[in-house]
């Protein structure tokens, strides 16, 4: 229940036009993140560096399109400007695009030919199993971190991230769907 202080979660506050179909939106700009690995040095002389996930903002876009262009940008450069000196390099994982309410937009995971976009789920009934999946995942990742295999856990964890990238806020879906680029 909402009270008189609090707003919708992403309201629709534009309406678009693509293929000739109304397509509901949420606010822009669109920020641009990416969730992967940054490795810092131990501090120890006789040890050598570790991985922490981080999610860095990169940048904004005005429009949907700007946004996928600029990721596929992005996933092409040998190395991403990263906002924090002390990381001695950093391993993109997946791309993440949230509107100015903190809606998903849509996500996609880096790979050898630039950018595997990560299907947007149809309906919330989709979005309920993929939620079910991911916690799935993170609850066997909370396993192998208990066990000491803490490669093995990150590795579920960012899996279930990927996962969630389907979770696509639903005044987005049609017009990410739209705006995909398709596999040839």
């Amino acid at each position: 229940m909402m009270n008189a202080h609090s707003r919708p979660a992403c309201p629709v506050t534009a309406s678009r036009r693509l293929d000739s179909s109304p397509i509901a939106v949420g606010r822009f700009p669109l920020r641009i993140a990416c969730l992967g690995e940054a490795r810092y040095l131990d501090g120890d002389p006789t040890s050598c560096s570790y991985e922490a996930p981080r999610i860095f903002e990169l940048a904004h876009a005005d429009t949907l399109a700007g946004a996928i262009a600029a990721i596929e940008r992005l996933a092409r450069q040998d190395r991403l400007f990263i906002r924090d000196d002390s990381a001695i390099g950093f391993k993109a994982r997946l791309f993440i695009v949230r509107d100015d309410d903190d809606c998903q937009v849509l996500a996609g995971e880096p790979d050898a030919d630039g950018i595997r976009w990560c299907e947007p789920v149809a309906s919330d009934g989709e979005a309920r199993f993929v939620v079910a999946q991911a916690c799935r995942l993170r609850a066997a990742a909370t396993g192998k971190a208990e066990a000491d295999l803490n490669a093995e856990a990150r590795a579920l964890r960012f899996s279930a991230s990927v996962l969630e990238g389907r979770l696509v806020h639903a005044v987005w879906r049609e017009a990410a769907r739209a705006a995909l680029p398709r596999a040839a």
